[in-house]
């Protein structure tokens, strides 16, 4: 049934059953639950809810993640996609503390019909790291490429100036070190999903990706790290970024914009929503704001003060994201 229903209608690029085990079956926070709609004896529409741990102020909260909302297309009028989402907002509110989720453009419209309340919008903050990629190949255009490059470069020196206490390192996999700048912001006031090792090499075993690791140089303490995963035309997704306090984010950023340009990469992005603390620092390293964003909706649980909650309170990521 859920073959059918994802093969016809949802990208699934790692394989029906693949996706099946690693988001409904082997998440370290809890197995997911698929809803399945019939109608007249046909299986009509899918839903599904991935088990996300989340924290704030130290309080571990139990997440539904909205995930694999998809409707037959002999069936698409709109009722089944809200009976299904209404069966998930009963779900949520009967078993966990919150839910939340990243709908696309076309199914946002029929989230908010079902009462999900929209949190915000995470937008992609930008880096340009060689400028002629974007300035055009053009005789006239490599002088004014070449003295933006440069401005660029001396910009990211003086970044690395002021984190020349940490270093970078690129280990293979997410080790026990990886716990530490977790368990040193989880007990902040923000909504954040709980990070640890364990949960890092699961959520990424099926990204190609590489780990920068920011530690101090003198203890060779890991304060921080990004994961990054190449993409089209050029571009590097920074898809994670934690710092142990905001000196540790600060220099991941200094020291992993130069070593994305070294990489070969034009740009770097990070998609964020949250914190505005962050969204500073990204600008005081020359991010801005690139492309449509991505709406984040959030159903009340058992907690339903955490749901309202404003988006400066939350730290999201596409870590979270249920792909």
């Amino acid at each position: 049934m859920l073959h059918r229903l994802w093969a016809d209608n949802l990208d699934v690029r790692s394989g029906l059953d693949a996706r099946l085990h690693w988001f409904y079956r082997d998440g370290p926070h809890g197995p997911g639950r698929a809803l399945v709609l019939r109608a007249r004896g046909a299986v009509v529409g899918c839903a599904g809810v991935g088990v996300r741990a989340l924290v704030h102020r130290g309080a571990p909260l139990r997440a539904a993640l909205f995930a694999d909302l998809a409707i037959d297309r002999r069936h698409r009028s709109g009722l089944p996609a809200l009976t299904l989402l209404r069966s998930i907002q009963a779900e949520v509110a009967r078993d966990f503390d919150l839910g939340y989720g990243f709908p696309n453009r076309n199914a946002i419209a029929v989230y908010l019909r079902a009462g999900f309340v929209e949190l915000g919008r995470m937008y992609r903050h930008v880096r340009v790291l060689r400028s002629h990629r974007y300035l055009g190949a053009a005789p006239w255009w490599r002088a004014p490429a070449a003295l933006a490059d440069r401005a660029l470069a001396a910009a990211e020196r003086l970044h690395e100036l002021r984190a020349q206490r940490f270093a970078l390192d690129w280990p293979a996999r997410f080790d026990a070190r990886f716990d530490r700048p977790w368990q040193a912001i989880h007990a902040g006031d923000r909504i954040a999903c709980a990070r640890s090792a364990e949960f890092l090499r699961w959520r990424f075993a099926r990204d190609r990706h590489r780990i920068a690791a920011v530690v101090c140089r003198d203890t060779g303490t890991l304060v921080g790290y990004g994961v990054l995963r190449p993409a089209d035309h050029g571009l590097i997704e920074l898809v994670d970024l934690v710092g142990a306090g905001a000196r540790a984010l600060d220099a991941a950023i200094a020291l992993i914009v130069p070593a994305a340009r070294e990489l070969g990469f034009a740009a770097i992005g990070f998609r964020f929503l949250g914190d505005p603390r962050v969204i500073r620092v990204l600008r005081a390293h020359g991010f801005v704001r690139r492309g449509e964003p991505r709406s984040i909706v959030v159903a009340p649980g058992r907690g339903p003060a955490l749901a309202a909650l404003p988006a400066a309170a939350w730290y999201l990521t596409d870590l979270d994201e249920d792909a």
